[in-house]
């Protein structure tokens, strides 16, 4: 059995991000950060697991945001995590350069069911419209009559 190497993030706990003018925000009403283990070769299950147990929150692993900063030709984008590719790559960021970007967490409450909107048709009103079987050649011509001064 291979020892799996545990990777300890932190985890910024209830925020979201917004989009400025030039850039975007970690918008953040507390500044709690706590340590996440995490295995270096593990899934996004394992990791939403684990964020969810570490942060004791009372969600669902598909009710929770992950994401973090990636900076990038100059820029600093925020990453998501939703996938297991996702977490490789975050895990090839964290291990490229000895950092250890600061995981954002942001839990959303989804609807279990949202309702359609319903058209509402009136029965009396007549749909009948009469230029529908009006043919082109039956309609009448309103165009100029111009007359030829020279030939009048």
């Amino acid at each position: 059995m291979a020892v799996v190497e545990v990777v300890v993030m932190g985890g910024n706990y209830m925020g979201a991000w917004e989009e400025g003018p030039n850039c975007w925000r970690w918008k953040s009403s507390t500044k709690e950060t706590t340590p996440i283990p995490l295995h270096r070769n593990g899934s996004y299950d394992d990791m939403a697991q684990s964020v969810i147990e570490r942060g004791e929150l009372e969600s669902e692993p598909k009710n929770i945001v992950i994401s973090y900063l990636m900076n990038g030709r100059g820029k600093i984008h925020p990453t998501f995590i939703n996938n297991d590719r996702h977490v490789s790559l975050y895990m090839l960021d964290v291990s490229a350069d000895g950092s250890r970007p600061l995981l954002r967490i942001n839990v959303v409450s989804m609807s279990t069911t949202v309702p359609l909107p319903q058209p509402t048709i009136d029965e009396h009103i007549s749909f009948e419209d009469k230029s529908l079987d009006a043919h082109p050649m039956d309609s009448k011509d309103d165009s100029m009559e111009l007359e030829d001064s020279i030939f009048s």
